[in-house]
């Protein structure tokens, strides 16, 4: 007896399973793909709602992601990650680009702050000769997305 009802709860989490893989799939046809921290899900033509570097990421998982995420990295690859991650913050969440670390906002003012190698002159302060004009000579760029202003 206990046998065919744990058989039976087998069976139906099988179905439910298979159900659920089912569901996935038409959601996926349908342009809806989840995130792969917090598995909400989001409308894939919305290219400022997840950030893709092999994971799919939301916005609010970004954080935790990206700080778990590249301690792991290689170099190379790790940097990569970053600048397409700088132009999605740029391009689609309001990223400023803070090139005096004196002007930063105080940390309770900012939703995400980043600091990454500069693009322009491969994180070595020096363009073509010079000071880099883009990082200003450190090699590196801190970006800020300040926290949206209570109404």
């Amino acid at each position: 007896m206990a046998d065919l009802r744990q058989e039976d709860t087998r069976d139906a989490l099988a179905r439910l399973e298979r159900e659920l893989a089912r569901l996935k799939t038409g959601l996926g046809l349908l342009g809806v793909k989840a995130c792969s921290c917090c598995q909400n899900l989001f409308r894939a033509t919305e290219p400022g709602k997840l950030f893709d570097a092999g994971d799919l990421v939301c916005f609010a998982c970004i954080h935790h992601w990206w700080r778990e995420r590249s301690p792991s990295l290689a170099t190379q690859d790790r940097e990569l990650i970053e600048h397409k991650l700088v132009h999605w913050l740029l391009n689609h969440h309001g990223a400023k680009v803070i090139r005096d670390r004196q002007k930063l906002p105080a940390g309770d003012e900012q939703e995400l702050r980043l600091v990454a190698s500069c693009e322009e002159c491969e994180g070595k302060g020096v363009w073509a000769g010079a000071k880099c004009h883009f990082c200003d000579g450190t090699g590196a760029l801190c970006l800020v997305i300040p926290k949206p202003e209570a109404s």
